[in-house]
């Protein structure tokens, strides 16, 4: 079979000059279409995951610390977020089949453990994710490690350093490529068309923070402009979160609300709108909902 390319077929994007980023920007498009075509595809149920997120707006302030304290980027920072997210929901639900079925008595003290381990936890994914993500950091010393966690107010040794890295990589099931929120916004920055980029990256950057910490709020908030009251039922709760608040979605109102804060082109603002909602596809009407759920909740804070 002949594997010979005649590079004059090659149909190039809008705005490319060689094929090396003809290249890099197929990859792109076909990860995200696969992504996202797995996604849509996924049938969720009550077991899947906990509604919400498992962390606290403290919790997560603190994971942004830690970030801080281990000089990782923000990408790893946002992943550890989610990271310690996911491995909080298998956690309590393996515990809640093998403990609180059975010895529910016992459950409060699963509880405590749990709360008492968090910052170790904690660690541990910020190791895997640096691992993962082949960061050349601090982490990469037990030693090191262990004297952040006494900055922190905490003393363990390296082997419960050790265990509880082994202990958080099990529970997740050995997944470390689930791609974040960040993610989907430096994405869709790669191939919107705005003029000034890094201004745009900078406030996205700012605004992620925002959502990952308020995250319950902005949802809540959403749920009521979308169905005009606060009280619903799990289930609704549950169909709510994946059909209207998933990643690519919050990822997409992101750069929305950035670009209003940033320009105040009405129509620029409206060109990038109906770019994202056909790559997310999902209305324009959604997407500006979600934006303004967060707005509204950034002014709340505000004043």
């Amino acid at each position: 079979m002949n594997y010979n390319l005649n590079v004059n077929i090659i149909k190039l994007w809008p705005g490319e000059t060689n094929y090396k980023e003809h290249a890099e920007k197929t990859y792109n498009r076909e990860w995200f279409m696969l992504y996202k075509n797995e996604v849509l595809g996924t049938n969720f149920t009550l077991n899947d995951i906990l509604l919400y997120r498992s962390i606290s707006p403290k919790v997560v302030m603190f994971i942004f610390k830690v970030a801080e304290l281990c000089g990782v980027n923000d990408s790893v920072k946002y992943k550890c977020v989610e990271l310690f997210d996911r491995f909080l929901n298998k956690y309590f639900l393996q515990k809640y089949y093998k403990v609180y079925k059975h010895y529910n008595k016992k459950w409060l003290k699963v509880l405590d453990s749990c709360q008492k381990q968090s910052c170790l936890y904690i660690m541990s994914c910020m190791q895997l994710v640096t691992k993962y993500s082949q960061q050349s950091t601090c982490l990469r010393k037990l030693k090191k490690i262990k004297n952040i966690l006494n900055r922190c107010g905490h003393n363990y040794t390296i082997k419960s350093i050790i265990c509880s890295e082994f202990n958080v990589f099990n529970t997740i099931d050995y997944k470390l490529n689930e791609p974040t929120i960040f993610l989907f916004v430096e994405y869709f920055i790669y191939f919107i068309d705005y003029e000034n980029k890094t201004d745009l990256l900078s406030m996205c950057t700012m605004l992620t923070d925002f959502v990952y910490i308020h995250f319950n709020e902005i949802y809540d908030h959403l749920q009521y402009k979308k169905i005009g009251q606060r009280q619903y039922s799990y289930s609704e709760k549950m169909q709510f979160l994946f059909a209207e608040y998933g990643k690519i979605s919050t990822a997409a109102a992101i750069i929305i609300t950035a670009t209003y804060f940033l320009d105040f082109n009405d129509e620029k603002i409206e060109l990038i709108t109906e770019y994202l909602s056909e790559e997310c596809q999902m209305s324009p009407y959604d997407l500006r909902l979600i934006s303004s759920a967060t707005t509204n909740i950034i002014q709340i804070k505000m004043y």
